[in-house]
C-alpha cells in the first residue's frame, strides 16, 4: 500500500515558486531549496525528482493557473476595454504585494531559463499564446460590441498587451516602483483606446 505523503505537495510547490522567484534558478542551490521547502531531500527527490523538474512543476503551475484566470475573463459579459483595464491593475497589484511577488517572479526566471532549455522555451510559447488568444478574443468582442473601430488590427493589440503583461514582471522584479508600473498600464491601454470608437457615442 502507498505512503500518503505528509506534506501538502502544491504547498511545496508555491514555496518552491517563491524560492526561484528570489533567488533565480541558478542561485537556488539545494540546500536553499530545502530550507524554502520544509521537507527532506528524499521527499524532494521522491515526489518532484530533480532540482529542474521541480522548478519546471512550479513554473507549470502557477503559469496555468495564471493563464487559467485569463481565460475565465471570456466568460464575463458587458465591456471590455474596463475589463482589460482591471486585468492589468490586479496584475500591478500582485506584482507590488509582498509575498506574491516573489511567486510571480518566477515568470521572469522561466523567460530567462528559457534559452537554455527548449522544453521550457516550448512551454512559455505556449502559455504566451494562451494569453494572446485570450487578448484577441477579448478584443475581437471590442469590436463586435462597437468599443473598438471595425478595422482594430486586434491580433497585433492581443500580442502588444501579452509582451506588456510580461514585460511587466520583468520591470518589477528590477525593482521599477509602483508609479512607474501604473504608468506604463496607462500607456499601454491608450494604445488600445486609440483603436475606440466614438461616432457612436
Amino acid at each position: 500500500m502507498a505512503r500518503t505523503k505528509a506534506f501538502d505537495t502544491k504547498a511545496v510547490l508555491h514555496r518552491a515558486m517563491k524560492a526561484f522567484g528570489i533567488l533565480g534558478y541558478e542561485g537556488a542551490t539545494l540546500p536553499d531549496l530545502l530550507k524554502e521547502l520544509g521537507i527532506a531531500r528524499q521527499s524532494l527527490y521522491d515526489t518532484y525528482g530533480t532540482k529542474r523538474d521541480l522548478f519546471i512543476a512550479a513554473v507549470q503551475m502557477y503559469m496555468d493557473s495564471k493563464a487559467e484566470v485569463m481565460e475565465r475573463l471570456l466568460e464575463e459579459t458587458g465591456e471590455v476595454l474596463p475589463l482589460l483595464e482591471q486585468c492589468f491593475t490586479e496584475i500591478v497589484d500582485t506584482l507590488l504585494h509582498a509575498e506574491l511577488s516573489y511567486e510571480c517572479f518566477i515568470i521572469a526566471i522561466a523567460a530567462e531559463e528559457a534559452a537554455r532549455d527548449e522544453e521550457l522555451r516550448q512551454y512559455v510559447q505556449h502559455n504566451q499564446q494562451r494569453i494572446e488568444y485570450v487578448f484577441r478574443s477579448l478584443l475581437e468582442r471590442a469590436v463586435k460590441q462597437q468599443e473598438l473601430v471595425a478595422n482594430a488590427d486586434t491580433q497585433s493589440l492581443a500580442q502588444f498587451l501579452a509582451h506588456e503583461r510580461l514585460a511587466l514582471v520583468f520591470a518589477a522584479r528590477a525593482g521599477t516602483d509602483e508609479a512607474r508600473l501604473r504608468t506604463v498600464v496607462k500607456l499601454s491601454l491608450s494604445l488600445v483606446s486609440s483603436s475606440k470608437r466614438t461616432d457612436f457615442k
